[in-house]
């Protein structure tokens, strides 16, 4: 028997290794990680960054904004380009309020792309507080922040020098303290009778979060791609009639526990060969760096690795415990939906609400770190279900207690043996059944055969 799974953990595992796809996921996953997360702030940053001059009208009823606009603008980093100052603001001095002509005309320009924009400043701005701002694309939230940031900043001067207040002398009183933040963790060392704590800045903190979005999106991603192989292998096999050839020289629980555990090994292959590369970076970084005539990185970078080095073995070995146990519970739904389709669509179909069951912790997750140790977290992070990512998230975030994390480990065990005693089932029987799918009836009375 055992010497069967081995048989078909071989197979499924080789046939995987073999292919280019392999090979290019190793290299090209972690650089399409580094797109998706670096890319969007990158985009953001560099879309005001650009040598394109862009006009804006202003229209100041006021008649004391636009200069002060202009000097902000002058001294603002944000409207400048390798110290150029690329937003260019044009005074309208006809009144805007009510005036369908001059606004046609500007909205003319906007499809133009002639102007970016226009605003409207009305002369009851100190009182209302209320400012106009038009522009064909209103996704542009960092340039909208800064014209608001501006323009209240030169309204609140104002109020001040009406009211007999020295505004840069206001300013100074009312600076805001800067807040100072340390994560305290109790250790298991006991000094004179009582417990001993560490304390780490929030640059440990932002590192914890990086690192766990990156492992907790590849725990996802993985799942949900190879658990659909794993549906895929089934459904080949049973509609090209190979399935009934294997099944004369193999038990169907043997052969779907070799396919699960063949292909999970195809992914864990790949997390040692980045885990290893990762280690080798972080160990010649210094000769890496010498290549490029650099003799260290940067004290916030040296400061970043230090966390990883010191934190990246636990969590990676947290990683693939819950990495293998929610891969083991979803591919044995995965298997079991290919094993009662007969088609592709059906499959699809069907796996959709599993879908959804990996889907909605990964959702719930970027909520639920900003609090680890809530009753509703800790609840759904002993969901088994919600267990592979809530309870990895908590573990990285804020670690609970180790006989809590044991007791979990415990109970993803539990539900994987259970799963894959009922779940087998119905494999055993759907894998040779074809025709029209089974009805949750039918799938009842299979599970009773």
């Amino acid at each position: 028997m055992q010497r069967k799974v081995i048989t078909v953990i071989k197979r499924e595992y080789i046939t995987r290794v073999k292919t280019k796809g392999f090979a290019a996921s190793i290299l090209l996953m972690p650089v399409m990680m580094c797109i998706m997360m670096v890319l969007p702030s990158l985009m953001m940053t560099l879309q005001h960054k650009s040598d394109e001059t862009k006009t804006f009208v202003v229209f100041d009823e006021t008649g004391a904004i636009f200069s002060r606009m202009q000097r902000a603008l002058d001294e603002d980093p944000f409207f400048h380009h390798d110290g150029r100052r690329v937003y260019q603001l044009i005074e309208h001095p006809s009144d805007f309020n009510g005036n369908l002509e001059i606004k046609n005309q500007l909205n003319q320009q906007l499809e133009a792309k002639e102007i970016q924009g226009y605003i409207e400043i009305p002369a009851d701005v100190f009182e209302r507080l209320q400012v106009s701002y038009y522009a064909k694309n209103l996704t542009n939230f960092e340039t909208q922040r800064a014209f608001r940031r501006v323009i209240s900043q030169i309204v609140i001067n104002k109020r001040l020098e009406d009211k007999g207040y020295a505004a840069h002398e206001v300013r100074t009183l009312m600076q805001r303290i800067r807040l100072t933040e340390y994560a305290v963790t109790a250790t298991a060392e006991k000094v004179e009778d009582a417990e001993t704590a560490t304390v780490a800045g929030r640059e440990t903190t932002f590192v914890k979060l990086g690192l766990t979005y990156i492992l907790t999106f590849s725990l996802y991603i993985f799942t949900l791609l190879y658990g659909a192989s794993v549906m895929r292998s089934v459904l080949e096999e049973k509609t090209t009639r190979i399935v009934e050839v294997i099944i004369s020289s193999i038990k169907p629980y043997q052969l779907l526990l070799g396919k699960i555990i063949g292909v999970c090994s195809v992914c864990l292959s790949m997390f040692l060969i980045w885990g290893a590369c990762a280690v080798l970076l972080l160990m010649n970084i210094n000769p890496i760096l010498g290549l490029f005539g650099r003799q260290e990185l940067p004290p916030q970078l040296i400061e970043i690795t230090n966390i990883i080095k010191s934190t990246g073995p636990s969590a990676f070995l947290y990683f693939l415990i819950y990495f293998v146990s929610g891969f083991f519970l979803f591919s044995t739904l995965y298997a079991v939906v290919g094993a009662i389709c007969n088609s592709e669509e059906e499959a699809q179909q069907v796996v959709t609400p599993l879908v959804m069951v990996l889907v909605i912790p990964f959702m719930l997750m970027f909520g639920l770190f900003r609090v680890p140790d809530s009753t509703l977290t800790i609840v759904l992070s002993h969901v088994p279900f919600f267990s592979p990512l809530i309870m990895f998230m908590r573990i990285s975030v804020l670690t609970p207690p180790l006989w809590e994390i044991l007791i979990n480990i415990a109970v993803m065990i539990a539900t994987i043996v259970g799963a894959n005693l009922v779940m087998g089932k119905i494999y055993k029987i759907g894998i040779l059944m074809y025709g029209k799918r089974p009805t949750l009836r039918e799938l009842w009375k299979w599970l009773h055969y």
